[in-house]
């Protein structure tokens, strides 16, 4: 254990700070006063649900509009309220010391526990109350000079508002120091509220101007098209697949010249976050994400006017109400053949039903096709799975989890309140990866960086991007497409592949690298793989081969949050 836990405090003390406490909620105190006595009291909890009721008392008797913005606010509570000297810590071996993905929590971390919820279960999180963890979703937009303003805020305004897309839902957490190293073949991640030597802050929680907040801010959600026609992060939106890198950095310009969409430094913090809670360097088989929902069947039973597909009993078992599917007439297996979406895509599940015809039970499939009817044709026409539209957890009973079963791969993971794989790879924004061969003839795979998402081309790599040259990775001449799996990933802010000989999905960083040699080519930053791959999936999972312009079912454009 850290020798800097906060001692709790003594009778008197205590009763100093009831006296604060309530000078505080009566608007009698300084600011510096009020934070200080919450931030002895949110020392005390022991649930995430009494800091959280506190934050509300504290918001109520601090808030005054003409006073501070919602930005001021949140500073105060994330840098003032939420602090502690706790060091949270974990330790793996690297893949060259022993191949397994399982840590070991070390300093103040050792003794707690993380169990993930269900919509019907809560389960343990002993991180989730204490201050480098509690998290929050607010409303926001960035604006074009680098700041950024608070719309709504969890537990203060309706949580409809919040995620609703008319602004972007991000998810804030305390920006913290973390160190990452090698020593004597283990990898160690540390984390504190206070700087040390070769501690660093998220870069999520510094804008494209260089100001550096207390909280970092991350988006909720995969992108989506929201009510004004926008693309937004909010729930309740189909994904943006079928999109191009190009075309997503476009869409994105439209809603504002300060966007082109996610950003990899997410996709690092999940990464940690997995590791620093659950001591797994890979999520697969802890929250496992929507990596096995492959599901397409023929119609049983031909019907006209209808917006359902009839299946055998046995086929809609494996399907859930809520999720997306295509319907066409059959052409082959790939989703992205016109025929197969001639119908319809992206649309949902609104119910699955047992009817009886002629004395044989079928599953009726019914989806939301917006009143227009289509036929069925027993044989040829084809349902298919398609990835998820957002917002599928958040009826889970805590910030880590999956809906039904975080276990079965069939849907969608949620880490610290942020949905990841919905069945289709992230496309991020703010990297491009390049292929290209050195003097011994051999393949090498290059991640350049763009810190200023107004300044992403979409279309190129420009000298607005940062070559990170301790990244590349070099692949021998004569190597032809093939999956390889990730030992280790590198100490960076970017999830980049270190070591990719790995025996399969089940040991290192439990997932796939799709290694696509070529001996030059700009690619897009295509990440955690899609609903039928299985073991390759996975939150390091990534692909080399989808140029800019490529577009597909199977990819889906992400959502920005603070960081550029």
């Amino acid at each position: 254990m850290s020798d800097n836990v906060i001692n709790i405090p003594r009778e008197s003390t205590m009763k100093a700070l009831m006296e604060m406490q309530k000078m505080a909620v009566a608007g009698g105190a300084n600011p510096g006063a009020a934070d200080l006595c919450y931030k002895y009291m949110v020392a005390q909890c022991t649930s995430k649900e009494q800091v959280d009721n506190l934050f509300i008392e504290w918001w109520k008797s601090q808030y005054d509009a003409s006073k501070f913005t919602k930005v001021e606010m949140l500073e105060r509570w994330f840098g003032r309220v939420l602090e502690d000297d706790r060091v949270h810590g974990v330790s793996f071996p690297l893949f060259a010391t022993s191949s397994t993905a399982i840590g070991e929590l070390t300093d103040d971390s050792v003794g707690l526990k993380c169990v993930p919820s269900t919509a019907k279960t809560q389960g343990q999180d002993d991180f989730a109350h204490l201050p480098q963890f509690w998290c929050l979703e607010v409303s926001a937009e960035k604006k074009t000079d680098g700041s950024h303003e608070i719309f709504y805020v969890e537990h203060i305004d309706d949580i409809k508002d919040v995620r609703s897309g008319e602004h972007l839902c991000w998810v804030l957490q305390k920006n913290t120091y973390t160190k990452e190293w090698d020593e004597d073949g283990y990898r160690y991640l540390k984390m504190k509220c206070h700087q040390s030597t070769g501690y660093e802050l998220w870069p999520e929680g510094r804008d494209r101007t260089g100001r550096v907040y207390a909280y970092a801010a991350r988006p909720k959600y995969y992108a989506g098209i929201g009510a004004s026609g926008k693309i937004t992060c909010g729930t309740g939106l189909a994904p943006v697949n079928w999109t191009s890198h190009t075309a997503g950095v476009t869409k994105w310009r439209d809603r504002g010249t300060q966007y082109s969409g996610a950003s990899g430094k997410t996709i690092k913090f999940l990464d940690r976050m997995m590791r620093l809670k659950y001591a797994r360097k890979g999520n697969s088989g802890t929250i496992e994400g929507c990596s096995s929902y492959n599901y397409q069947y023929t119609a049983a039973y031909s019907e006209k006017g209808v917006e359902r597909v009839l299946l055998t009993p046995e086929q809609a078992a494996n399907l859930f109400v809520g999720s997306s599917v295509q319907i066409g007439i059959q052409s082959g297996t790939d989703r992205n053949t016109a025929s197969n979406y001639s119908v319809c895509k992206n649309k949902l599940i609104t119910a699955i039903k047992d009817v009886e015809i002629g004395g044989t039970t079928y599953s009726a499939v019914y989806v939301d096709n917006g009143g227009t009817t289509f036929d069925t044709t027993a044989g040829s026409t084809y349902l298919s799975t398609d990835p998820y539209w957002s917002g599928w957890n958040d009826d889970v009973l805590g910030t880590d989890g999956s809906k039904y079963n975080y276990t079965n791969g069939k849907e969608p993971g949620m880490l610290q309140k942020i949905e990841f794989m919905n069945g289709s790879y992230l496309i991020i924004s703010d990297e491009l990866w390049q292929w290209s061969t050195d003097e011994n003839g051999d393949y090498n795979f290059d991640c350049f960086v763009c810190e200023d998402q107004s300044k992403v081309s979409g279309t190129a790599i420009t000298e607005d991007y940062k070559k990170l040259t301790a990244l590349t990775m070099v692949i021998p001449k004569g190597t032809t497409g093939k999956w390889a799996y990730i030992e280790d990933t590198a100490i960076s802010d970017v999830e980049w592949p270190l070591g990719i000989d790995a025996s399969g999905s089940g040991v290192g960083c439990k997932a796939g690298f799709s290694c696509d040699p070529a001996a030059s080519g700009v690619r897009a930053g295509w990440c955690w793989g899609r609903l039928n791959y299985g073991g390759n999936a996975g939150l390091a999972c990534r692909s080399s081969n989808a140029s800019v312009g490529v577009a597909h079912w199977n990819g889906s454009v992400g959502s920005p949050g603070l960081a550029g």
